[in-house]
């Protein structure tokens, strides 16, 4: 399956859209993308997405690891 490609702007605006779908409150957002130096074996080029923020008192949702994974096998950095 091809990835579509994205800037790390867009990919972070998606991730932030599809986190904002899940109800967590504004102060809970993906700030930046790391990486790659070479793409993992499923050929991805980025690891992860950091996260920033807290929703009371605790760390943002689960749901976050299920949309950073599902967008992994999606989408790759320009």
């Amino acid at each position: 399956m091809d990835r579509k490609l994205f800037s790390e702007k867009e990919l972070l605006s998606f991730l932030n859209v599809e986190l904002r779908k899940t109800g967590e409150p504004e102060n809970c957002f993906f700030e930046s993308i790391v990486r790659l130096r070479v793409d993992d074996r499923a050929g991805c080029n980025w690891a992860y997405a950091k996260l920033k923020g807290l929703a009371d008192d605790h760390l943002c949702p689960p749901a976050a690891d299920k949309i950073v994974t599902r967008a992994r096998d999606e989408y790759n950095l320009k």
